[in-house]
């Protein structure tokens, strides 16, 4: 079994594993360590039991996602099931039977993201899930688009600048 991780900047990192868990969270004590604000420091688990993988989300900030649904409480996962943690997408595809003992990262060729065979996509610009939302405690920051604001702190610097080259002038004469 494999999870391939898909950054919009970096090349896709594959996770291979055959133990019966693996975590999921932004922390580095995790097994699968994701370095990114919408991941939670503990947010999911994979759990392997009785023939079938089993994804739990660990009450995440902004969820988990398989396929553009919402994972609450357990969800069996399939060959090919795209998963969402917070913004950060994943595949998870069954392996080879002769996949290693220990969860190993291995970096594979830059290219596009293959598409997920019989799902719509699920996702936003950005690569967000369409139910995503922003739960963060601090507010969204939210770029300034009031030109009057810009003239002002334009007039305001100016200012600055005159009043410096007034001092300057009343020192050196």
């Amino acid at each position: 079994m494999r999870l391939t991780v898909y950054f919009p900047e970096d090349s896709p990192t594959i996770h291979e594993f055959v133990d019966n868990q693996l975590t999921v969270g932004r922390l580095g004590d995790n097994d699968i360590a994701l370095d990114e604000g919408s991941v939670s420091s503990r947010h999911a688990q994979v759990v392997a039991q009785d023939g079938e993988v089993t994804l739990h989300d660990l009450g995440s900030t902004n969820g988990t996602f398989v396929n553009g649904e919402q994972v609450t409480g357990r969800r069996v996962l399939n060959d090919g099931d795209e998963i969402y943690f917070g913004s950060v997408r994943s595949v998870f595809l069954v392996g080879d039977e002769g996949a290693p003992a220990v969860v190993q990262e291995e970096v594979v060729e830059s290219g596009p993201i293959p598409p997920v065979a019989g799902s719509e996509p699920a996702a936003t610009s950005g690569g967000r899930p369409g139910n995503f939302s922003y739960m963060s405690p601090l507010p969204r920051p939210v770029a300034s688009k009031d030109k009057l604001d810009m003239v002002a702190w334009g007039l305001a610097g100016v200012g600055v600048l005159a009043a410096c080259y007034a001092v300057i002038v009343i020192v050196t004469t």
